[in-house]
């Protein structure tokens, strides 16, 4: 895979953002063989980096983790671009050298591509719903997308049917969305960030997963730009179907609010474009463990990132942080 196509910019000094400028078949045969590589991999349970077993024809996938740990890639035909997993706090040197050594090249290919491609940009965290996405860039041309996802198998389905529609205007991220916006994204480059439909990762013991917490709130405070007006929409929106995890999400902005100034909104008024679609033949989410309709919360950007505020988000850790477990009214 990556480790021998590339070996000679993945074992130098420095971590390098490869960029593939080769034909559009090599591009997506190597993105196919990364989505192979995971699925086999995760298929033989294995949870082992890599280590020094690195040639990508031993069939030996006990060995391997389910994605190359240091490549840095990006497919400029599909607009995707592929980052290592970076939590855990084992991590921690990788963390550091991505953020010196590829950001730079990741905002020049990635971000200032997203930048000029609409007048106002849109997060998406998590790449579920292709429908959802192409509602939306449907609606108008006032937004353009990155949308960030740990499965690359939904960003390559997701990229081939949008990027030949709407070119430039939607970008992919195989990144951890908490790094991304902590250490990657610059401050003030995104308008609004949606959650849709997050997994509710229900256990005590998988908690950890969730992605709606309070640090990831204070991260994605930083990377957003402050609304002009009270109507004004940039901010941050998410929506489930399973009401403690909504009850969980809205606690978990409470609690970011002590750090950085977040305005609570009324999502079907001030973000409804955001909300999913109700359609008679098409179902914009699977349902997950549906209770009650959807749950929505939505709050604005109503005030900057003091430099305090901004010190804590770059201080905060990356080590595991359990949550209770989510009980339905029925399980309760």
């Amino acid at each position: 895979m990556f480790s021998q196509r590339w070996g000679p910019l993945l074992l130098s000094p420095k971590l390098s953002f490869v960029v593939r400028n080769v034909a559009v078949e090599q591009q997506r045969a190597e993105l196919q063989e990364v989505v192979h590589y995971h699925k086999v991999a995760v298929t033989h349970g294995t949870e082992q980096d890599v280590g020094d077993n690195k040639v990508s024809n031993n069939k030996n996938y006990g060995s391997y983790s389910t994605y190359d740990p240091v490549a840095s890639v990006y497919f400029p035909t599909f607009q995707v671009a592929l980052l290592p997993p970076t939590n855990g706090v084992h991590r921690a040197t990788l963390r550091a050298s991505l953020a010196t050594d590829v950001v730079d090249d990741f905002r020049r290919h990635v971000v200032q591509a997203w930048q000029g491609a609409a007048a106002r940009q849109a997060i998406l965290i998590g790449c579920r719903s292709v429908p959802y996405m192409e509602r939306q860039l449907e609606m108008d041309n006032l937004y353009s997308f990155l949308v960030i996802d740990r499965i690359l198998s939904n960003l390559l389905d997701a990229a081939e049917m949008l990027v030949p529609k709407y070119g430039t205007r939607v970008h992919f991220l195989r990144s951890d969305a908490f790094f991304c916006v902590q250490q990657l994204l610059p401050s003030e480059v995104a308008d609004v960030c949606v959650a849709p439909m997050p997994v509710p990762f229900v256990s005590e013991r998988s908690s950890h997963q969730r992605l709606v917490t309070r640090d990831f709130l204070c991260a994605v405070h930083h990377v957003l730009r402050l609304r002009e007006s009270p109507s004004d929409q940039r901010g941050f929106v998410t929506f489930t179907d399973f009401v403690p995890l909504g009850e969980f999400m809205m606690e978990q902005l409470e609690e970011s609010r002590l750090i950085v100034p977040w305005t609570r909104k009324n999502p079907s008024e001030t973000y409804g474009r955001w909300l999913p679609g109700e359609h008679k033949h098409i179902c914009e989410f699977p349902r997950q463990r549906s209770s009650g309709g959807i749950v929505a919360i939505a709050a604005s950007k109503s005030g900057g990132t003091s430099s305090q505020a901004l010190a804590v988000i770059q201080q905060l850790e990356y080590k595991r942080r359990y949550h209770r477990a989510l009980l339905s009214p029925t399980e309760g």
